[in-house]
């Protein structure tokens, strides 16, 4: 009993600490979540900003190591130039093999920052009367290194390597700098444009020969890597061997993030509200102890985005809502497992141990699937597609964490108490019978009914290469322009035959398409080709002039995508899929067997295929989150027939592999499908709150990834499984 109290006071204590710690990091107005200075970060589709992509322009024969080098260079160099114009809360980051991503929270105006940013970099050196005594054609290079200190200490310093003209020029400077070590004026400046970066100083010694080598030192100190590391990139920067320009630029108002991110936090909380419903209706007592696990699950996630610094970003919303339905899936299976021990007379510490003990392995073997995808999204996303990876990830590894521990101690802390009435844990249930429906004898009707469906997806994707156009493909994929203006007023057919005619007569070419969106519909959408920055910009100053000038109409997001970008998340989204798949199937294999991963990998291709159905038919947007919905999905899916297999596995198991297997098929199907039914609603509730009450780009992100939950549902149940048995046979082996 005493240990009971104990640990029961211990979960009740971290609690607490954990909701006051994740507390801290949020900012309490109404629905507001983290300021941007503290806590959980929001990113730009929150905030409002600008992400800019650049693309460096590698000359022939460079290799990689050398173009990762610079890289690194080109990014020091933005952060830099980002710090001095004011943008402190700027984010730079590498993406794919030669490009550079640039988030700037609150700027509305991407090619302003260009404009503002530049991509040459000047470097220079400059004595204490602002004379330049050497600039980058005069670098050959410059490291970051350790060596031994004159004071016998180990220390940091930075090497320079000079051209032969430049070492001239640095021991005259040097000589110059050095003669004025009385007035206190001997250094040497070193400037990236016009910031001073650093300024070292020049000993009086050199004041007779200066210093005449061609790899001076600027010695720093013991504790200075970072810095010393900063220093050489910067001096490097003036030596980059490639220009860098622009080839992807997006807006997102901040007006449009702010009403997402109440929308998006209020579904989110009246869906997991909903969720903690239902599992205390369902469950009872188990129920409660799961909604008890649920919130400290939140607060620890909360806690850890916070500490880790991870953006949060609609899509992230989305991840965190869909973990929640997933970690509330975990302890469906375990207390269908319990109601199953009960059923078959076991006492109530029995059941709890064996409960946990039996889904143990499925719990485990779903959610590393899912991992499997999380981090293949994590390693080719970017933007707010990484942050949604990010929350996934920790999301699968914390619900793991928190719904696999602690409702097993609170239910033996209450059994311990004495609190065993059956009513609170549902009592008896009736044993499925696999003889009330045989889903293997049917496989072949539910086969030929999704099989028409995929086929209009398989269509879709063999006529893409000839031109016609049967997804509705954004810019991410086919590159182009994008310009979303809030109007003021309802954007009607008539206004939007003024819009293309306006757009027209600036850039001189008609716009792709001019439509209307937004929840009044006074946000006017424009896409086209891709226009050159100053004809995006007249573009908004006519239609400006037009309906009522900058004070009416506002930017509400601006997109601009270079046809290689586009190409390269086309590769991206195929190689992502196809990587999942198949590291998917290895896990399968190993786990299972090698046909009942191929008959997983086929449900993963069909409940794909479904969703690309649902692109075509309801003329869904795809853009680069179509990349997270498909990877989402797949995790989703397989999670859901793992669960159905280890049933599948248990049952042939214990029945010494005797009779047919399509018999142990249909019969761990049926026990499976109070627990498909449970995940499936739990994990749709808060989705489609967010889809209902969301914003427009939220939408079109939810609604694919509600597609594919159900779909999944449908063929762990009704395909998976029974393809297993038809490839099986009748007989045969499980590992």
């Amino acid at each position: 009993m005493r240990k009971s109290i104990t640990s029961i006071a211990a979960i009740l204590l971290i609690t607490v600490l954990l909701i006051f710690t994740a507390l801290a990091g949020l900012d309490l107005g109404f629905f507001k979540i983290a300021s941007v200075q503290k806590g959980v970060k929001l990113g730009l589709d929150l905030v409002g900003g600008s992400e800019i992509t650049y693309e460096a322009e590698v000359p022939d024969g460079m290799g990689a190591s050398e173009l990762e080098e610079n890289l690194e260079i080109a990014i020091t160099m933005l952060r830099q130039r980002c710090d001095s114009l004011g943008y402190t809360e700027a984010n730079v980051y590498k993406y794919g093999e030669k490009r550079i991503v640039l988030e700037i929270p609150n700027v509305s105006d991407p090619e302003y920052a260009v404009q503002m940013l530049g991509t040459t970099a000047v470097v220079q050196f400059r004595d204490s009367d602002g004379n330049v005594i050497l600039d980058g054609k005069d670098l050959k290079n410059a490291t970051a290194e350790t060596r031994q200190l004159e004071n016998g200490m180990m220390g940091w310093v930075v090497q320079l390597e000079l051209q032969p003209e430049g070492r001239t020029k640095f021991q005259e400077g040097t000589k110059a700098a050095a003669e004025k070590a009385s007035e206190g004026n001997n250094y040497v400046a070193i400037y990236l444009d016009e910031d001073l970066i650093s300024q070292p100083t020049v000993e009086a010694q050199y004041a007779t020969s200066g210093i005449d080598t061609d790899t001076p030192v600027i010695t720093l100190g013991s504790n200075d890597s970072s810095y010393a590391k900063y220093l050489a990139d910067i001096i490097k920067a003036g030596k980059l061997p490639f220009a860098l320009r622009e080839s992807k630029l997006q807006a997102i108002g901040a007006q449009l993030g702010e009403k997402s991110l109440d929308n998006a936090i209020l579904a989110g909380l009246i869906g997991i509200g909903l969720v903690m419903l239902y599992m205390l209706i369902v469950y009872r007592l188990p129920g409660l102890v799961s909604v008890f696990s649920l919130a400290l699950y939140i607060a620890l996630f909360l806690v850890l985005m916070s500490a880790i610094g991870i953006n949060l970003t609609l899509p992230g919303i989305a991840g965190i809502v869909l973990t929640c339905g997933m970690a509330v899936d975990a302890n469906i299976i375990i207390f269908e497992r319990m109601k199953e021990e009960l059923a078959s007379g076991r006492t109530l510490h029995a059941s709890i141990d064996a409960g946990f003990k039996r889904a143990f392995t499925a719990i485990v073997d779903s959610n590393i699937t899912t991992l499997i995808a999380a981090v293949v999204l994590w390693w080719r996303g970017t933007g707010t597609i990484l942050g949604f990876a990010k929350t996934l990830f920790f999301g699968v590894v914390l619900s793991m964490l928190c719904m696999l521990t602690v409702p097993r101690i609170l239910l033996r802390v209450f059994a311990n108490f004495g609190v065993t009435n059956p009513k609170l844990f549902i009592g008896k249930r009736k044993e499925a019978r696999a003889s009330a429906f045989s889903y293997t004898k049917h496989f072949k009707k539910f086969a030929l009914v999704s099989g028409i469906v995929s086929l209009v997806a398989i269509v879709g994707l063999v006529l893409m290469p000839f031109g016609i156009k049967v997804y509705n493909l954004s810019s991410d994929f086919i590159g182009g322009t994008m310009m979303d203006y809030e109007i003021g007023q309802e954007v009607t057919p008539e206004l939007s035959a003024e819009v293309e005619d306006i757009v027209n007569e600036v850039t001189g070419q008609a716009p792709k398409s001019v439509t209307k969106s937004g929840n009044g519909g006074t946000i006017v959408s424009i896409k086209m080709a891709e226009i050159p920055t100053q004809q995006r910009d007249a573009v908004y100053n006519a239609v400006a002039e037009k309906y009522g000038g900058t004070d009416v109409v506002k930017v509400v997001s601006s997109e601009f995508v270079s046809a290689s970008v586009g190409r390269d998340i086309t590769n991206s989204a195929f190689l992502a899929t196809t990587l999942a798949a198949a590291l998917i199937l290895l896990y399968i294999a190993f786990r299972f067997e090698l046909r009942s991963g191929v008959a997983a990998i086929l449900m993963l291709l069909h409940d794909v295929c479904v969703m690309l159905a649902f692109y075509i038919i309801f003329r869904v947007p795809m853009n680069m989150d179509f990349i997270a919905a498909v990877l989402t999905v797949i995790g989703y899916s397989i999670n859901a027939t793992i669960v159905v297999f280890d049933r599948v596995r248990e049952n042939w198991k214990r029945g010494g592999g005797q009779g047919r297997f399509a018999d142990v098929v249909d019969r761990s199907v049926s026990e499976s499908v109070p627990r498909a039914v449970g995940t499936t609603i739990t994990t749709l509730l808060p989705l489609i709150l967010v889809i209902v009450l969301g914003v427009s780009s939220v939408r079109t992100f939810g609604i694919p990834i509600a597609v594919g939950v159900a779909v999944g549902c449908y063929s762990s149940l009704f395909l998976s499984a029974p393809c297993w048995a038809v490839f099986k046979g009748a007989k045969g082996k499980v590992k």
